[in-house]
């Protein structure tokens, strides 16, 4: 009698699964229908403005050429989708680490110390600016692209410093060291393949150690008292030149009036005499009384005058008289 209850309790369990079954179909094939969709949407991605994708499939790059904005790919694990910044300028620092420097922490001596051609110690920190110009090769070239480019710099930082003299580095070829440095390490890293563009190379800091910094601040202080008594000679002679030159043009100028006006006037002169010596051959004794009256017109005005009356004198003259404080 139980057999035949238990029989009957599982044939009604049975019926009941089967009437409900169709509805579970339905929900499995809605969900695994919602499922592929999903997993189709998650293809899609967005390229931002400084970025470019790289598109692989199955570990090989199909497409390195992706411009920003919205594109679709296979689903994983058919590809895969990298997104370099390849407009994002990005900083290496030389000498020191930048996270060191923010938490206001000093950088190691074997970081910043570098030897010079002369055998003479200097602090030097340094910064490198770079971006990525291949995304292919940046991502797949080499193995750490930026440990890279600190590696070249330093090693290109190094043997440039290492074959100048001191006094060199830390004044006058200072911009040269950076444009060496940008083009040899840019050397290396083509040599590399990598991808990467270095834009420039700019000195933080770059100082002898603090053992000697007193000598050097005094050789710079001779240096710089040369430069100014050097400019201040400069500025001296540039100011007295043009004076003088324009001295010596007035006398120049000066000269050549004088004798255009000498040339002038002895020319006159002789024209002068000429026209006389004509009039005086045309009529002698005229001539002779006009010049002698105009001789004695110059003459007279210019002398004192005694006249003496021979008959009040009787022939008797007082030459006292005629005696400058005898009067």
């Amino acid at each position: 009698m139980k057999n035949k209850d238990s029989l009957l309790h599982l044939k009604a369990v049975f019926q009941q699964v089967r009437a409900v079954l169709p509805e579970w179909r339905k929900l499995a094939l809605l969900g695994g229908i919602c499922f592929l969709g999903l997993y189709l949407l998650s293809g899609i991605y967005v390229v931002q403005p400084n970025e470019q994708g790289v598109v692989r499939r199955f570990g090989r790059v199909v497409n390195d050429g992706i411009m920003p904005g919205i594109h679709y790919h296979l689903p994983w694990p058919f590809e895969r989708i990298n997104r370099p910044k390849t407009l994002q300028v990005k900083v290496m620092s030389i000498g020191f680490r930048m996270v060191d420097k923010v938490k206001g922490l000093s950088p190691r001596p074997e970081e910043t110390q570098m030897l010079t051609g002369d055998e003479n110690i200097i602090n030097v920190q340094l910064i490198v600016q770079y971006r990525v110009e291949d995304p292919r090769a940046f991502l797949f070239a080499v193995e750490s692209p930026h440990w890279l480019v600190r590696k070249a710099a330093e090693a290109c930082l190094t043997k440039i410093i290492g074959s100048m003299g001191v006094d060199q580095v830390l004044t006058t070829d200072k911009l040269i060291i950076q444009e060496r440095l940008k083009e040899e390490a840019q050397a290396i890293l083509d040599r590399y393949g990598c991808g990467l563009r270095i834009y420039g190379t700019y000195f933080q800091d770059i100082n002898p150690t603090e053992e000697v910094a007193f000598a050097f601040r005094d050789v710079a202080s001779a240096r710089e008292d040369r430069n100014r008594l050097i400019n201040e000679a400069h500025g001296y002679r540039n100011e007295k030149l043009p004076q003088v030159r324009g001295q010596a043009e007035q006398m120049i100028r000066e000269a050549e009036g004088y004798k255009t006006e000498r040339v002038n006037r002895a020319r006159g002169e002789a024209d002068r005499f000429l026209s006389l010596l004509q009039e005086y051959r045309k009529s002698r004794e005229v001539t002779e009384t006009r010049l002698y009256i105009e001789t004695m017109e110059k003459i007279l005005p210019k002398i004192r005058k005694y006249i003496l009356d021979k008959e009040q004198n009787k022939g008797v003259v007082d030459l006292k008289m005629i005696i400058p404080g005898q009067e």
